[in-house]
Order: C-alpha cells, then structure tokens, then sequence
C-alpha cells in the first residue's frame, strides 16, 4: 500500500437518526465502523483527522478506537449542527495547506485505487477533486475554506452545492472500480444487508 501525500478526515459528527444509534460505532466483522477507517486511512494517508460535533463524541470515539487513540487528531465543529459542512471546514481548519481526503464515517469501503486516480490530479490547483456527483471519497484542498465559510454564513449546507461553488476536477473512474467505494450505511437496512455479507 502506498501513503500518499495527503491527510485523511472521517466525518462523525453527525447524529445518525436514520440509523437510530452512531453510526461510527457499527461493528463490522467485529470492529467499529470508525475503528476500521482510521485503520485503513493509516496505512494511505500522512495523517488522519476525525471531525466531531460534541466532546462527548470525542471521548467516545477515543474508547472506541484502542490502540488507534494516539495516531488520529480530533477536529470539533465550530458551526454546531449544520450536517457534514461543518465537518469538512474543521477538518480543513487544522491542515496549513494540502488536500484532505474525505470519507463519512458510514461509508465502510476505503479504495486505494479511487484515492490514487484522485492524487493523479492534485497538480491541478482544484479545490475539490471527485467522482462526478459524490462529495465523499473526494479531495479537498484547504484553499476552499473561503467557499465552505461562505456557504455555512448563508446556512447553504448541501454538498451537491459546495462542489459548484468550487474550482473542481471531475475524475472518471477506471471501468474496473466498483460503485461500491461510494457506498453508505445510513438506515439499520444497509447495515444489516451490509453485514450480511
């Protein structure tokens, strides 16, 4: 596995009222959900960051991760409750400069393949770097914060919106990659057909 030169953030701020339980704490082949992402970013990334809505979630999630406690770093929101925006701005309030790699704590498929077709492009100065309509498993460079402030002062927190306002490089996957990358779990039915497998 190659690391690559960006840093890793997982979304788990939510409240994962469609799952009715925290989604990150899913066990999946015995692990947590969140376990298992920090375990895969740390192989393919420099550094991996967990955006939290609340301290509460914080502690929880240091229980939960183990021995994988001290190889992440925890970013609070500071827009409380407005979705995944306000995870991905904390995210990129920590980093000085570079690109994040982003990943919502219910997508349980990490692709390597994805990320490198993606770090492919990072010469390209784009804001956001993506598979044409999903925001997650994508690039996100710190030179978008102005965009992301100036989408959560407006109280616009529709990703689909984000990825227009900024300067983007739509990637096509190679034929060969599966949809799947892009999955998520948000109701107790993914999770169970999830799990199933």
């Amino acid at each position: 596995m190659e690391q690559h030169k960006v840093a890793g953030l997982i979304l788990a701020g939510g409240r994962s009222t469609r799952m009715g339980t925290d989604k990150a704490l899913l066990h999946i082949d015995g692990k947590p959900l969140l376990y298992r992402l920090v375990k895969q970013l740390s192989r393919l990334t420099q550094e991996v960051i967990i955006s939290v809505g609340t301290k509460q979630q914080e502690t929880i999630y240091r229980q939960c991760l183990g021995e994988l406690e001290n190889s992440v770093r925890f970013a609070a929101d500071l827009y409380p409750d407005c979705g995944p925006l306000s995870g991905l701005h904390a995210g990129l309030l920590g980093r000085v400069d570079g690109y994040l790699f982003v990943m919502a704590c219910d997508m349980p498929n990490v692709s390597e393949e994805v990320l490198g077709q993606l770090t492919a492009h990072m010469d390209s100065g784009a804001e956001v770097i993506h598979v044409a309509g999903q925001p997650f498993h994508a690039l996100y460079h710190t030179g978008a914060i102005t965009q992301i402030e100036a989408a959560l002062n407006e109280q616009d927190y529709r990703l689909q919106r984000l990825l227009q306002r900024l300067f983007s490089v739509q990637v096509k996957l190679a034929a060969d990659v599966s949809s799947a990358v892009f999955a998520n779990l948000n109701t107790p039915e993914d999770y169970n057909k999830y799990a199933a497998k």
